[in-house]
């Protein structure tokens, strides 16, 4: 099967989805993109379009509709995929090529969009896509609530690669804390750097792995020394992701203060690995973590991050046993080779159910509107 991302080439979600589809499934993978593009398998076919234009927001896509629109003629992929709904899968809309599927990823779907041009644009692809890839139950609700055919949703997280992210063997730890979002001021990590600082008066030898690159990176790095923990704390910076899993293998507890979420890879690599997730109470985390069973949810600052750390702190036998039914939780919801399989399925019976409606229309019968005959 030929498969054609409209997709930032420049995103390690866009470099796994389509590494997956070319390297482990064999399929003829290309993929488009208005950013500028990483180094990627050389089974994956790039062409980057960043060098013709601006790429900032849903105008980069509309004023290269048809550059974009040419190249996917060109390339006749059994099936074309935007790689986000708003942006890329609005792009793919535009094109005209059927059949398409969209990717509803991350925050964009996780909570409303609200400015009027993004969603006029989700309006447009749930109207012209054929399928919507949707990672987790609120994410495909919040769909549904904005105008999206249940029909169309594939509810289905990708999941992560157990291979890479193995249980810890249980060794000596080398950090109480480890977060491993980006260092953006909507994630909230200061209320981490905030919660070892309380943490640090009953457990002075508490520490924190804080990775990950962005724009509040300083401004953390300053409030640790404010609050007394520069010490405590590691900034590991942008960490390679092959040398993660032994750094979620040294660490005790996974946190995270982001309120809102599609399904986060990061946290189940945490859960993967043994550590004991203390996270956000939102929708995308109820999915996983059944509150004071296998981890626990925090409504609130820094104070309540502490209360809840120390909580597991004091109790090994509990942070042993969530452990083990972490590890089971993400075998059976969030393994990356089967749930990449259910995707895959799904794709191929998409596309034949098209190809049998070029066949028909042979016969006379109305063809697939917009497919590419070969």
């Amino acid at each position: 099967m030929r498969i054609c991302f409209l997709a930032d080439a420049g995103s390690v979600n866009t470099k796994s989805w389509a590494e997956y589809f070319a390297d482990v499934f064999v399929h003829d993978v290309h993929v488009i993109s208005v950013s500028p593009a990483a180094a990627m398998s050389p089974n994956v076919t790039i062409h980057d379009l960043s060098a013709t234009g601006p790429h900032a927001g849903v105008w980069a896509h509309v004023t290269k509709i048809w550059r974009v629109r040419s190249l996917v003629w060109k390339i006749r992929p059994d099936l074309l995929v935007g790689y986000r709904v708003p942006s890329y899968g609005f792009l793919g809309a535009l094109t005209g090529f059927r059949p398409l599927a969209a990717v509803a990823q991350g925050q964009n779907v996780a909570c409303r969009p609200h400015p009027h041009l993004k969603r006029l644009s989700v309006r447009h692809v749930f109207r012209t896509a054929d399928m919507i890839n949707s990672w987790a139950p609120h994410m495909t609700r919040n769909l549904v609530g904005l105008g999206c055919p249940s029909e169309k949703i594939l509810t289905c997280p990708r999941g992560i690669d157990l291979e890479l992210f193995p249980p810890r063997d249980g060794g000596e730890s080398e950090h109480t804390l480890i977060a491993t979002r980006a260092l953006h001021r909507r994630y909230m990590v200061d209320v981490i750097v905030g919660a070892l600082a309380i943490v640090a008066e009953e457990f002075p030898s508490a520490s924190a792995a804080i990775l990950g690159e962005g724009e509040a990176a300083g401004e953390l790095e300053a409030l640790a020394s404010e609050l007394g923990v520069r010490e405590n704390v590691w900034f590991g910076g942008a960490t390679p992701y092959a040398e993660l899993p032994a750094h979620l293998g040294r660490s005790e507890i996974y946190v995270s203060a982001v309120p809102m979420d599609g399904v986060s890879a990061s946290l189940l690599e945490g859960m993967a690995c043994g550590c004991f997730p203390i996270v956000w109470a939102n929708d995308a985390n109820r999915h996983w973590i059944d509150d004071g069973v296998n981890g626990l949810l925090v409504d609130g600052g820094a104070s309540e991050y502490a209360d809840a750390i120390l909580r597991a702190l004091r109790d090994d036998a509990w942070r042993a046993r969530a452990a083990e039914m972490n590890r089971k939780i993400v075998e059976e919801r969030g393994n990356l080779a089967r749930n990449m399989r259910t995707i895959d399925a799904a794709y191929e019976e998409l596309v034949r159910s098209y190809c049998g409606a070029d066949e028909r229309s042979d016969e006379g019968v109305a063809s697939a509107p917009g497919r590419a005959h070969r």
